[in-house]
Formats: C-alpha cells, structure tokens, sequence
C-alpha cells in the first residue's frame, strides 16, 4: 500500500492489528497515543466521527472517536500498590503494577501524574517520577515512584501516612522527556546532581546506562540534609560496590554525621564547582532538585565550560497557584486550533489557556497541570500570555514559539496550536 492510499482499518480490529504485528510494549504505547489524539480532535471538531483511522501524506494522524467529558480528558490507567518501602523517615516508594497483568512500558526519566484523592473527595494531580528501569524491551512488571513529604504538601502529607499495599491509583502517562538515548555501542560519561528527591527520575536513568551502555560510566552528586534523608541510600551503596569504577556516587550534606568524608554544606554552585573539578569531563549532564540548587549547578557548568545542549533538566515546581501580579485582569479571546479545525473561547480573568478550553469542553492535553512536563504544550501563532516560571520549557521551545497552557494567561486575543 502507497502512503497517497493511506491506512484505515476498523477500530474492533484495531486491538487484534497491533497484537499481532507489534511487541506487546510498542503496541500498548501506540494504543495510548491514539487513544489521546482521538479525544483531542472530536472534542475539537464537535461531532462525531467516523470510527476508523486515516493516515495521509503532509497531514497530521487525526485519530477519532466520539466526543466524551472533559472529566477524563486523557486515558487514566489503574494501577495498584503491591508493596510499600520507606526510604527514609520522610520518604515512602510505591511499587505499582498493573492489576491485569499487563507490564508498564516507559523512557527512563518519565514521570506518572497520579490523581490522589483525599479523604474529602478532593482529587489533586501530582507528578511522581518513577525510579526503577525498564527491561530491554522498553516495559517492566512493576514501576517505583517515591513521594517525599514536603511541608504544608497535602498529597505528599497523605500518601506518606495512608499510603499501603493493595491501595490503587488512576495516572496519566508515562510523560516527559527528561531522558537520553541508550546504545550499547556508546561509550561515554554521564553526570547526574540530584538534591532530596531529584533523585528519582535520575536513578532509573543510572541504571539503565550501567546495565545498557557497559563501557559507559556514572557519576552522581547527590546533596541532602543528613545521611538519614539520602533516598535509596543502601541501593546506591550496593549498586557502587557491584559495578566499581563505572559508578562514583558523591554525596554532599549539610548537616553531615561524624567521620563524613565528603563535601558539605550546601550544593551551590562553590560545591557543585569543586564536585566537577574533582570528577572527569562529562559528555551529558542531568540535574534535577529544588530551583535553586539546579541553578546553582547550572552556573557552575556553563563557568567551566559545558555546552549548554549537554545540560538537560527537570524541575519540580509547587502546584501551587501562582498568579503573576502582571497577569490580565480583563477577558480575551483565544482561538485555539488543531489542524484546520479552530474553537474560540473566552479567557476569564486570572484563568489559563488551559482552564479556559476545557471550561468550553475543549479536550486539550495536559497531565501535570503545574508546568512541569510539557502535556499541554501549544505553539503561540498570535496575540500575547503571561506565563509562570520556572516551567519546563527549553529556551529553544520558547524561541520557537512555544507555551504551556497551564500555566500562561493570555494578555490580549490569541491563537494557539496544539502542538
């Protein structure tokens, strides 16, 4: 079949196409995006469509299905706690697994929003990043996340202190793209800065290099409290006795505990700018913690002379909102638009693109809801927002254009593209 003809096959025989053409890891993340694009486009179009798929040449992969609520805009999956660790005194992982048996495909530094619902009913979206590794094929049977108990943090508070086995979640995801590429021919040196639960995504993406990549090596320069609060403390010991000199693993406290060897105090950027002079040079470098530990880190690397490509970062921002005193405070109009199809909406003051779309019952794509890892990404095509930062954004998203919808306010008419 030429690509002018297209595809097309029923949505009853799609299950049965994938499953026997594809692995099963492949197959369950196809289904997924096609599950989402779907929603976006019948919620766009307003009607209808036709129940099967069409593929053309120069155009996007419009997938539809009937239109349906803007209370689950996105496909949740279930998934329940087959047991509990605590990692430290304000620290708990969950291991989730399917209860159907299917495994749990995802990139190594990918992150779950969970939807936490409290005792009230209250159902808070936080993102949670997943700290184990995929096997070879992309999947595991079961998937860590560790939640760190933040102070005044509500889902945080709740989870350390209900959380148990058997209990059962809806997420969305696997998001992000806090990752790299994995090759077994590579042979390079990558170098992690975790502050308290920055930790996770970088600790799925360590093992996989150490277990994928065998002539690469790790560093990580991990900054905590006390040795107390060092997460997955005894597994990063074990892991740097199993594989030697391909591991360094450096810690740096500030409230360190007698007969401390390593650096302390805090790590800034008069730290982190020893760390690397005491370690060889890095091909990549990932950081992820507390904002002013990673601008700290940031500085320190571009000060001795990393390319700022080969810095990639993660941010955990509070879900707190977090309104710009020069955000509009009179309503606009948007347009937003996908693939020739617009909707126009109206912006309330203080609201963000986001909540102004589904307010109209516009199914837009998000999952963290706080900025921090690019679902809801839309390009800008005209008009003006205000945005809360930090966000997740690269700078060469932002000079393309780009923005996120949960977090700009449109400060006059606009048009937005989901990207």
């Amino acid at each position: 079949m030429s690509s002018e003809q297209g595809l097309s096959f029923s949505s009853s025989s799609r299950e049965s196409f994938l499953t026997a053409r594809l692995p099963k890891a492949i197959a369950d993340r196809l289904e997924t995006i096609q599950h989402d694009l779907r929603m976006v486009v019948a919620g766009l179009s307003g009607r209808t469509p036709p129940s099967f798929v069409q593929r053309k040449p120069l155009a996007r992969h419009l997938l539809a299905t009937p239109a349906v609520s803007t209370r689950n805009l996105l496909a949740t999956r279930t998934l329940r706690v087959a047991r509990v660790t605590r990692e430290t005194p304000d620290a708990v992982s969950l291991h989730l697994i399917d209860p159907t048996g299917r495994r749990i495909s995802f990139t190594p530094g990918q992150f779950f929003t969970v939807l936490v619902t409290l005792p009230n009913g209250e159902v808070l979206r936080r993102a949670y990043s997943i700290s184990n590794a995929p096997d070879d094929d992309g999947a595991t049977s079961e998937a860590r996340i560790t939640i760190k108990r933040i102070v005044g943090g509500v889902a945080s508070n709740h989870l350390n202190d209900t959380a148990a086995e058997g209990a059962s979640f809806e997420v969305l995801g696997p998001s992000g793209n806090f990752t790299t590429t994995f090759d077994p021919a590579q042979r390079r040196h990558l170098v992690l800065f975790a502050g308290g639960s920055g930790i996770t995504p970088l600790m799925s993406i360590l093992r996989t290099v150490l277990v994928r990549e065998p002539e690469s090596r790790v560093s990580l320069v991990y900054g905590n409290r006390g040795s107390d609060d060092i997460i997955y403390r005894d597994e990063l010991a074990e892991l740097s006795k199993a594989y030697g000199e391909r591991l360094a693993v450096r810690h740096v406290l500030t409230n360190p505990p007698e007969g401390f060897s390593g650096r302390t105090g805090l790590l800034d950027r008069t730290n982190a700018a020893a760390e690397l002079e005491a370690l060889p040079q890095g091909d990549e470098y990932f950081v992820c913690g507390p904002e002013p530990m990673m601008q700290a880190v940031r500085d320190a690397l571009l000060a001795q002379g990393a390319a700022a490509s080969a810095i990639r970062e993660e941010r955990y921002s509070s879900p707190a909102r977090r309104v710009r005193p020069d955000a509009p405070s009179s309503p606009q109009q948007v347009v937003v638009r996908l693939g020739g199809v617009e909707r126009k909406v109206v912006a309330k003051p203080g609201q963000t693109l986001l909540e102004a779309g589904l307010e109209a019952s516009i199914p837009m794509p998000f999952s963290c809801s706080m900025g921090g890892c690019g679902a809801c990404r839309v390009k800008l095509e005209s008009g003006d927002v205000v945005s809360e930062e930090p966000n997740c954004l690269s700078e060469e998203e932002r000079r393309d254009g780009f923005v996120l919808a949960c977090v700009s306010r449109p400060s006059s008419a606009c048009t937005v593209e989901i990207a």
